[in-house]
This record gives structure tokens, C-alpha cells and sequence, in this order.
């Protein structure tokens, strides 16, 4: 999902879309759905997963 992210312009909008479809894929594999309101904190947690926003700072790094 993030191959290449070395070299994509850091544009907020394009971090975001990241962002969303993460936190789509983690709560189907845990079984929820958005109107189960659970917060992403909680389901990162659960899973045991970082932010992909901090995966895609550390490899802009390096």
C-alpha cells in the first residue's frame, strides 16, 4: 500500500485518503464497521499496528 512513498509529494490530502483506507481494512479484519464506533486508537491497539502516517515519515527519512 505504500510502496514507493519515498518518493510521493507529502501533500496532507494524499496522507489522509491513506489514512482512511487503513482504518477500513484494519476494522474489517477486527469485524467492525463505523457504526460500531470504535475509536482508531482502540482498534490500532487491538491489532498491534502503528500509524501508516509514521511508517510513511520513516521511510521519507531515509
Amino acid at each position: 500500500m505504500i510502496y514507493g512513498a519515498e518518493c510521493w509529494p507529502a501533500k496532507r490530502k494524499h496522507t489522509n485518503k491513506i489514512n482512511v483506507a487503513e482504518m477500513r481494512m484494519l476494522r474489517w479484519m477486527c469485524g467492525y464497521t463505523q457504526k460500531d464506533r470504535m475509536r482508531n486508537e482502540y482498534i490500532r491497539k487491538k491489532v498491534g499496528v502503528a500509524p501508516i502516517e509514521d511508517k510513511l515519515r520513516e521511510s521519507r527519512l531515509r
